[in-house]
C-alpha cells in the first residue's frame, strides 16, 4: 500500500481513537460526576433523614413533655378538683350538721318555752287552787270558830243557867235552912257563938243574893 494511505488511516484511526477515548473519558467523567452527584444526594439525603429523624425526635420528646406535664397538670387539677370537692362536701355537711343543730335548738327552745308555759300555768293553777282552798279553809275555819263560840257561848250559858238555878236552890236551901235555924233558935238556948254565926249566915245569904256577873266571851282561836 501506498504510505499517505497508511497515513490517512493511522490519522483515522488516531481520531477514531480519540474520539471514542474522548467519549470514554467524557462517560467516566460524567459516571464519576454522577456517581459524586448520587453520593452527594445520599449523603443530603441522609442529612436530611438524620435532621429530620433528630426533629422528629425533638418533637416527640418535647410532644412527651408537654404530655408528661399536661398529665401532671391534669392530675393537679384532678387533685385540686377534688379537694375543692371535698371541701364543698365538708362545708355542705357542716352547714347540715349546722341546720340539724339549729333546727335541734330551737326545737328544744320551744320544747322548753312550752314546758315553762305549762309549768306556769300549771303554778298559777295550783296557787288559785290553793288560794281557792286557803279561802275555803278560812271560811271552814271561821265557820267553825263561830259554831265552837257558839257552842261555848250555849255551853256558858247552859252553865251559868246551871249555876244559877244551883246557886238559887242552894241559896233557897241555905234561906230554908236559916229559917229552920231561926225557928230553931227561937226554940232553943243560943250557944256562946250565936252572933259570930249570926254574922256569918247573913253574909253567906247577902253573896247569893248578889246577882252573877256577865260571863265573859270566849277567846277566838286563830
Amino acid at each position: 500500500m501506498k504510505k499517505p494511505v497508511i497515513i490517512a488511516i493511522v490519522v483515522i484511526l488516531v481520531a477514531l481513537l480519540a474520539v471514542f477515548g474522548f467519549k470514554f473519558y467524557k462517560h467516566q467523567s460524567e459516571k464519576a460526576l454522577a456517581e459524586q452527584r448520587e453520593a452527594a444526594d445520599k449523603a443530603e439525603q441522609a442529612r436530611l433523614q438524620a435532621e429530620a429523624a433528630k426533629q422528629a425526635d425533638a418533637e416527640a420528646e418535647a410532644h412527651r413533655l408537654a404530655a408528661l406535664k399536661a398529665q401532671k397538670e391534669a392530675e393537679a387539677s384532678a387533685l385540686q378538683l377534688e379537694k375543692m370537692r371535698a371541701d364543698q362536701a365538708a362545708a355542705e355537711a357542716a352547714r347540715l350538721a349546722a341546720e340539724k343543730e339549729a333546727a335541734t335548738a330551737e326545737a328544744e327552745r320551744i320544747r322548753l318555752a312550752k314546758e315553762k308555759e305549762s309549768l306556769d300555768s300549771e303554778a298559777r293553777r295550783l296557787a288559785e287552787q290553793r288560794e281557792k282552798d286557803a279561802s275555803i279553809a278560812d271560811a271552814a275555819r271561821r265557820e267553825a270558830l263561830i259554831k265552837l263560840a257558839a257552842d261555848e257561848q250555849q255551853k256558858r250559858e247552859l252553865a251559868d243557867r246551871e249555876a244559877a238555878r244551883l246557886a238559887a236552890l242552894k241559896a233557897q236551901q241555905a234561906m230554908e235552912e236559916q229559917a229552920a235555924k231561926r225557928v230553931y233558935l227561937n226554940k232553943a238556948v243560943l250557944p256562946a257563938d250565936y252572933k259570930r254565926r249570926e254574922h256569918y249566915y247573913m253574909t253567906i245569904d247577902m253573896l247569893n243574893a248578889a246577882p252573877l256577873p256577865p260571863a265573859k266571851p270566849a277567846p277566838a282561836n286563830p
